[in-house]
C-alpha cells in the first residue's frame, strides 16, 4: 500500500526554470507528501524562490555545497519519506496526473523496483526536441528486455501505451520504491559527473531488479536551445558510456544498433512524424551528434588512462 511519497528535484542557478516545475507539482491531482528541492550550491535566489512555495507545497529545502548531480541526488534521497521516491528535473513540467499515474503503475507492478515514465521535448517542433525524441526511441530499443522491439509508428502514436521491462533509467521522469533503495543500498555513483542515472539502472540490473517503462506517466522537458548546448550534452553522454564500460567491465544488456540502421530509422521517424522538411538538417545534426559523442567517449578513455 502506498501511503506517502516524496518528489525529488535538484537544481543549480535555474530559478526561472524551476518555477515551471514546481508549479506543475502544485497542480497535481494527487498531491506529493514531500517535495525535496536540493540546491546544488546556487549563487542566484534559488533558496528564496523555493521557500516561497511553502504555502502551496510541503517543501523541504536542502543545500548541497559539493557541486555535482550525484552528490545532490544522494543528499536528497536521505530526506525522502513514504514508500515511493519520484524524481523529476528542474527543467521539466509534469502532467497533471503524473503522480497519480506513477502510483497506479507501482500498484500494477508490485514487483517492479522502479517505473520509468515517458518524456516529451519542448518546444515541441524544435529540431533539438525532435532529435531528443529520436534518441529516446533508440534508447528504448537498445535497452528493451525483450526480443520483440516495437516500431517507430507505434512509438510516435499518441495512443502509445505499451508497457515493457527495460534496463535503463532517466531521472527526468523516474520513480523507485524506497524499500529497495534501503535494502540494496542503491545510490548514485559520485564519480559520474553526468549519467549517474545510467549507472543506477545498471546497479538495479545487477541485482536482477525490474524497471518497467510506462508511457502514460508523462512529463515535458525543456531541451537544449542551441547547437553548442546540444553537442555538449552528447559529449557528456559519450563520456558516461566510456566510464560505464570502465567501471562494469562486463558487457551491458544493451543492443548494438549499426549506424546504417540508425540512419534508416531516422528516415522512418521523419516519415511517420511528417517531418520530411527537417530530414536534411536532422541528418547533419546526427553526424555532428555522433562526432561529439565519440569525442567524449575517447576523451574519457584517455582521461582514465592518465588517472591510472
Amino acid at each position: 500500500m502506498i501511503e506517502k511519497l516524496s518528489v525529488l528535484v535538484i537544481t543549480r542557478n535555474r530559478a526561472k526554470m524551476l518555477a515551471e516545475c514546481l508549479n506543475s507539482l502544485v497542480s497535481q491531482a494527487r498531491k506529493p507528501d514531500r517535495v525535496i528541492v536540493v540546491d546544488n550550491a546556487s549563487t542566484d535566489k534559488t533558496r528564496d524562490f523555493v521557500l516561497s512555495f511553502q504555502k502551496r507545497l510541503s517543501i523541504k529545502y536542502v543545500y548541497e555545497k559539493q557541486i555535482g548531480i550525484p552528490f545532490a541526488r544522494n543528499k536528497g534521497v536521505q530526506h525522502a519519506i513514504g514508500s515511493l521516491l519520484l524524481m523529476i528535473d528542474d527543467d521539466c513540467k509534469a502532467s497533471k496526473f503524473w503522480i497519480q499515474r506513477v502510483v497506479k503503475a507501482h500498484k500494477k507492478y508490485p514487483k517492479a523496483w522502479a517505473i520509468q515514465g515517458r518524456t516529451f521535448g519542448l518546444p515541441k517542433d524544435q529540431l533539438y526536441s525532435l532529435l531528443a525524441q529520436f534518441h529516446r526511441y533508440l534508447s528504448l530499443q537498445k535497452y528493451l528486455k525483450t526480443n520483440q522491439p516495437f516500431q517507430v509508428k507505434h512509438f510516435l502514436n499518441k495512443g502509445f501505451t505499451t508497457e515493457m521491462a527495460i534496463a535503463i533509467c532517466d531521472t527526468r521522469n523516474f520513480s523507485v520504491k524506497i524499500s529497495y533503495l534501503k535494502k540494496y543500498k542503491l545510490s548514485f555513483d559520485e564519480r559520474f559527473y553526468r549519467g549517474s542515472d545510467s549507472d543506477f539502472a545498471r546497479q538495479i540490473a545487477q541485482q536482477n531488479g525490474l524497471i518497467m517503462f510506462c508511457p502514460y506517466v508523462q512529463v515535458h522537458h525543456r531541451e537544449r536551445s542551441s547547437l553548442a548546448q546540444f553537442l555538449m550534452q552528447r559529449w557528456h553522454i559519450g563520456r558516461t558510456e566510456a566510464r560505464m564500460a570502465d567501471k562494469w567491465k562486463s558487457p551491458s544488456s544493451a543492443r548494438s544498433i549499426p549506424w546504417p540502421k540508425v540512419l534508416l530509422t531516422l528516415f522512418l521517424f521523419c516519415h511517420v512524424s511528417k517531418k520530411w522538411n527537417n530530414l536534411p538538417i536532422l541528418i547533419l545534426l546526427l553526424f555532428f551528434d555522433r562526432f561529439s559523442y565519440l569525442n567524449g567517449w575517447f576523451y574519457e578513455k584517455r582521461y582514465s588512462v592518465l588517472k591510472r
